[in-house]
């Protein structure tokens, strides 16, 4: 009774299977392929997520978590860094100094400009801009010393300053507009307020014994820096530095006397 009933269900299978056969061979190659029903259950525009590698791509969530995984990882191998006592002091005062050194704007300007063209501006004018005439009367007034202060040491490579000698109640007053960068001691001037001016300039005004200036603040000529510090009961020393792109150079060459 079942052998016939098996018997039966084979047959069946076999006429079916040849039905579908002769269906499938009656249309084209792409109308047979999604008339298909040997596997109903499949979609016929079943997209993936995965590449072609199977890799799944990362989502924005897990992208920022690298990220910021990352960060952590350099802020503390910088932290181990300063902290052990494997990695030598030179090296140690050389990264703190690139890492708080200030960018230098204007040699990346200038650079810019001199290679590849004028900066590009993302605002357009909001007016336009007055032309001047050109005049020697209203150009600004050059920076120049007070004439009765007196060279006490030439300048020196080596130092890179040069002692001036000024009067016991003269103040050190900058000449012209400049931005206070460093306020502190510095190796061979002591007490130093470090000013930075255009075109790449520093100025450096060392041996103080009073600052009257804050750091970040904004210099307008003739203000006052502060006051060197005394030698005798009549007159002060001031060391005075210059660099120009980051050399320094003799600064009576850039600041002569009255």
């Amino acid at each position: 009774m079942f052998d016939g009933e098996r018997i039966k269900e084979r047959r069946r299978e076999r006429v079916e299977r040849i039905r579908l056969q002769q269906s499938r061979d009656s249309y084209t190659p792409f109308v047979d392929d999604w008339k298909d029903p040997i596997d109903p259950h499949e979609e016929l525009f079943s997209f993936s997520s995965r590449d072609e590698r199977g890799y799944e791509p990362k989502t924005v969530n897990e992208k920022w978590g690298i990220q910021i995984f990352a960060s952590l990882l350099l802020v503390g191998m910088a932290y181990l860094v300063f902290q052990t006592a494997l990695i030598p002091a030179s090296w140690k005062d050389s990264a703190r100094e690139v890492m708080t050194r200030d960018f230098n704007f204007a040699g990346v300007s200038d650079w810019y400009e001199a290679n590849i063209g004028t900066i590009p501006t993302f605002l357009p004018p909001l007016s336009t801009p007055q032309v001047v005439p050109a005049s020697t009367e209203g150009e600004a007034q050059v920076w120049k010393l007070p004439s009765h202060w007196k060279v006490a040491k030439s300048y020196n490579p080596e130092s890179a300053k040069v002692v001036l000698t000024t009067g016991f109640s003269d103040q050190v007053k900058i000449g012209e507009m400049g931005w206070v960068t460093f306020i502190g001691e510095k190796p061979g001037y002591g007490t130093t307020v470090v000013v930075r001016l255009t075109k790449g300039r520093e100025v450096w005004f060392g041996n103080l014994d009073g600052v009257m200036v804050s750091k970040d603040e904004v210099l307008q000529p003739g203000q006052v820096v502060g006051t060197a510090r005394a030698v005798n009961q009549t007159s002060r020393h001031l060391y005075l530095g210059m660099s120009v792109n980051e050399e320094f150079v003799n600064p009576l060459d850039v600041i002569p006397f009255e």
